[in-house]
């Protein structure tokens, strides 16, 4: 840059002489007559250039600089708020929403802001009708650098207060849920409440908006040894009421029905349906005829007097020879002095062959407690339901007894979520905007008690193991590892139909044979989740919820 300057000593020589040629500035100092000097009378309008020149500058500059500052605070309020109300939407829908939502969005924003910086966050607002939570925030925002520019730019430095706010609402598209729960007998006590309270965190967190609505149905699949089906199904044309089924009549020696058995008893049919055979236990094929009907659960009477285990056989609640059975025939062996017999011996019929008695059951009633329905030890499951507190009612029925059998879960839960009979609430595969989604929860292996006597087993849904619907190997590790092949192979077909299935392990940290095996039944990594207690298990369902919620940031 040049500034030309005049000499002071005559002004009127600029027009009259040598003397008035300009002289270059060069920087702060000019030289004349070989001295260094300061500038002086024509300098006088180059020192407010100057100070004009810096400030300019340094207000560019401070701009710049609190321009970023400014951005920068901005997007860590953005990020603070919206971690507020997405952690705040897990309470949408519950009755604590307001208040415990409220907390925690108050620790999430803190927890996402500088402790430094005056920020506040305003009262977080929770629509459980139109699935929404919103908040917004008040941050004080304090110049440096355009503070020290107060003198030359009044007003400049203020203090500032940004407002930023964020709203979680809903996705759109439908969801169709199913929630496979293990309810064996290792999830009794405080195990199956917790449970029940996670399910029920998850139901306010999906129903939220939607309640009533065709957005969201879900159905509840407890499972244990078998898959209750619920009797009032007893009718349905996918049941085999007649005998269709090869495997109707393999416990019995006569071509009578199960259901014909439980007239025989008096006694009703609680719901529950074995596995189909012929590889179809894990597929949804279409129940029409023969082998892909559901054959009910009849649990025959096993050798031995009602209520004894001498025999080796645990579900005894008849006697062999009772009903119209011809009584079996005995032999005395001793006599009191008055001629009565005081021992007797019983001709009784070899175990297979007295297990297959029907007459035994005409008329009688079962003197224990398992009888018939042994092994239906879960409460009726609950087709796709739109209604919130359907779905909550059939929770909290939930109770846990029994042994495990996963992959009857995973089947029934496919099929729950699938167009075709057995139900068909859920919407065709490939619907438009449409998401059938299963959780799976467990919190041990597929597992069924063994038995050394001729049914190498108790009675479930597989049937008796002697039946070969168990494997080869007859011992209760055996029944594990077939039952895990055939839950995979569920799994798999599930996943191909379109199902994206989520997995939970809880108190599994010793057992990482079945939580490999959730993880490979789970559609990605990321869906299988573990559980070691009741608050990571109500956590776990939580995060899921959200995930399944499809909650987006809005605003």
């Amino acid at each position: 840059m040049q500034i030309l300057c005049m000499s002071s000593a005559n002004p009127n020589q600029a027009a009259h002489g040598p003397r008035s040629f300009p002289r270059r500035f060069d920087g702060f100092h000019t030289r004349r007559a070989g001295l260094t000097r300061s500038l002086s009378c024509e300098d006088g309008a180059v020192a407010p250039a100057l100070a004009i020149l810096f400030a300019t500058v340094m207000l560019a500059a401070a701009v710049a600089v609190e321009h970023n500052r400014i951005i920068t605070e901005m997007g860590r309020d953005q990020r603070a708020v919206d971690a507020a109300v997405l952690a705040a939407a897990d309470r949408l829908g519950m009755d604590d929403q307001e208040s415990a939502g409220q907390a925690v969005a108050l620790a999430f924003y803190a927890a996402n802001r500088k402790p430094s910086t005056p920020s506040t966050l305003g009262d977080v607002t929770f629509d459980a009708d139109t699935g929404e939570v919103s908040a917004t925030t008040n941050t004080t925002w304090h110049a440096t650098l355009l503070r020290s520019l107060e003198p030359w730019f009044p007003g400049a430095g203020q203090d500032r207060t940004l407002n930023k706010s964020a709203t979680v609402s809903k996705g759109s598209g439908s969801v169709e849920l199913a929630l496979v729960l293990d309810n064996s007998g290792s999830m009794q006590g405080q195990y199956i409440e917790d449970l029940r309270t996670a399910a029920s965190n998850l139901l306010a967190t999906v129903f939220a908006g939607v309640d009533g609505t065709d957005r969201v149905k879900v159905g509840v699949i407890p499972f244990a040894a078998s898959v209750n089906v619920g009797a009032v199904n007893k009718n349905a044309s996918w049941i085999d009421g007649a005998g269709q089924a090869p495997t109707h009549f393999e416990n019995v020696s006569e071509s009578r029905t199960r259901f014909q058995l439980f007239e025989d008893l008096g006694t009703n049919w609680a719901g529950c349906v074995e596995a189909r055979a012929a590889g179809l236990d894990v597929t949804d094929a279409e129940p029409v005829s023969g082998s892909t009907l559901f054959v009910p659960m009849f649990a025959v009477d096993e050798p031995g007097d009602a209520g004894s285990n001498s025999l080796g056989y645990t579900n005894s609640y008849l006697d062999d020879d009772g009903g119209t059975c011809e009584p079996y025939h005995r032999t005395c062996l001793n006599y009191s002095r008055r001629g009565k017999c005081t021992e007797w011996q019983v001709t009784r019929l070899p175990n297979a062959e007295a297990q297959a008695r029907t007459c035994k059951y005409s008329g009688e009633l079962p003197q224990y407690t398992a009888g018939p329905n042994a092994m239906c030890t879960t409460q009726p499951l609950l087709p796709l339901n739109s209604t919130k507190s359907e779905v909550e009612a059939a929770v909290t029925a939930m109770q846990a007894n029994g042994n495990t059998n996963i992959k009857e879960g995973v089947a029934w839960g496919w099929r729950v979520l699938s167009p075709g009979a057995p139900f068909t609430e859920g919407r065709e595969f490939g619907s438009e905007d449409n998401r059938k989604i299963m959780i799976l929860m467990t919190d041990g292996e597929n597992f069924l008690s063994s038995a050394g006597n001729h049914n190498k087993s108790i009675y479930a849904a597989q049937g008796y193991a002697a039946k070969g619907r168990l494997g080869t190997t007859y011992n209760a590790s055996g029944y594990t590892s077939y039952l895990a092949a055939r839950t995979r192979d569920a799994c798999a077909n599930a996943k191909a139909a379109g199902i994206t299935i989520y997995t939970v392990a809880f108190r599994l940290e010793n057992d990482p044979t079945t939580q490999a095996l959730l993880r490979d039944c789970a559609s990605d990594p990321d869906n299988a989740f573990t559980a070691s207690d009741g608050s990571g298990l109500i956590q776990s369902f939580r995060n899921i919820g959200r995930e399944i919620s499809s909650l987006r940031i809005s605003g």
